[in-house]
Order: structure tokens, then C-alpha cells, then sequence
């Protein structure tokens, strides 16, 4: 399969963020004046879930973009604007470089942890760059997103405790039955104007993209 161009795959990511506004306003927008030209309305249960769907579509597609830009940048790519960052290998493939990105003893790389990614960067980027800056001055939000992602993927104890204390340390307490959804679709206290933490989380991983990927 033909290697997919940097600005490709940027654009991509950035279209799959827009999608999942969309699909989250749209969901908004049915809860409470109906779906057009019909007058149906939904539920609030319904709209929540379909702003985890966003949500979810996003944490996806900022995982195979941390992916595709991290091999294409391994294999010497440079970015639309700016240098190509010092490598510290040189892959004689594509194949081989996703060979090599993967550690000892597992099937496949991951790339939903900041850290781990992070880390990865430094063994074959100097400094770890491009990736290293924007994930480390991104961490905390990573983490929350990474909590939220794995509280809507995976129903348990933990996951559920993990998403209530990132609720608790953003708004002070915990509403009761308050699902991922509600709390994504939920303001972002004193935000002007204002914003979801939905919206809040997909500027952030924007901004992270494009520190990246500089066009």
C-alpha cells in the first residue's frame, strides 16, 4: 500500500475532528428542536450517546494519526512546513519501521498513552521531536481523554472510578448517574463563550496535531 503523504494525513485527522462536531451539534440540535422538518425530538439518553460516539470517533483517529505521522516521519518524511526531525534509524521500509516501532513481547505498538508514545519518540527522534513537546505540554488533557475513552470502551469498576475523579477534579463534585456523554456535553465552567468539554478536548488534540504536523 502507497505511504500516505504527511499533509494527508493531518488532513484526514482534521476532518475526522469536524465529523465528530458535527455529529455531537447534530445530536444537540435533535434533543431539543427536533430533527428537521420533522419535529421528533430525542432523548437526552440518545443525545449523550451519540456525543460519546464523537468523542470515541476522535480518540480513534488521533490514535491512527499519532500512527501513520510517527512511521512517515521514521521513514524520513518531512513535514509542509519545517525540517524533518533527526532520526536516529534509518527503516529500509515502511513494513520494517512498523516492525521496529513495536516493543519487545507485544503483537503491536499502542499509541493511546501520551507517555508511552512519548517515550517511544525519544528512541528513534532527537529530543523526541516532534512528538515529545506536544504530548508532555499536553499530558494532563491526554490523560483525562484517555480516561473518558476507556470509561465509554470498557464497563468496569475501575474505568467508571477513573472517569468520576477526572468529573470531581473539573467541576468539584460528581452528579449522580452522570454518564461520559452528559459530562462531555456539559459546559466548561466560566468558558467565554462558552464551550463543551467536548469541544474543549477537540481543540486541544487539534492544537496537538498541528505541533506535530506544522503546514
Amino acid at each position: 500500500m502507497a505511504q500516505r503523504r504527511l499533509k494527508t494525513v493531518l488532513s484526514a485527522f482534521l476532518r475526522s475532528l469536524q465529523d465528530s462536531r458535527e455529529l455531537a451539534s447534530d445530536a444537540h440540535q435533535w434533543s431539543t428542536t427536533g430533527v428537521a422538518g420533522t419535529g421528533v425530538t430525542i432523548t437526552v439518553a440518545r443525545k449523550n450517546l451519540l456525543t460519546e460516539q464523537a468523542f470515541l470517533r476522535s480518540f480513534l483517529a488521533w490514535e491512527t494519526f499519532l500512527e501513520e505521522a510517527f512511521l512517515l516521519y521514521l521513514m524520513g518524511q518531512r513535514p509542509p512546513r519545517g525540517r524533518a526531525p533527526f532520526r536516529f534509524t534509518f527503516p529500509p521500509s515502511h513494513k520494517m519501521a512498523m516492525e521496529w516501532v513495536v516493543p519487545e513481547g507485544r503483537d503491536y505498538a499502542r499509541w493511546t498513552n501520551a507517555q508511552e508514545v512519548s517515550a517511544r519518540a525519544a528512541r528513534f527522534f532527537r529530543e523526541g521531536k516532534p512528538f515529545s513537546p506536544a504530548l508532555n505540554g499536553n499530558q494532563n488533557v491526554l490523560w483525562e481523554m484517555r480516561t473518558l475513552r476507556n470509561a465509554v470502551a470498557h464497563s468496569s469498576i475501575s474505568t467508571q472510578e477513573k472517569f468520576e475523579k477526572v468529573v470531581r477534579d473539573k467541576i468539584g463534585t460528581y452528579p449522580a448517574n452522570l454518564t461520559v456523554g452528559g459530562f462531555l456535553s456539559a459546559t466548561v465552567p466560566h468558558s467565554a463563550p462558552p464551550v463543551s468539554y467536548l469541544d474543549s478536548y477537540l481543540d486541544k488534540l487539534e492544537n496537538a496535531a498541528r505541533q506535530i504536523v506544522r503546514m
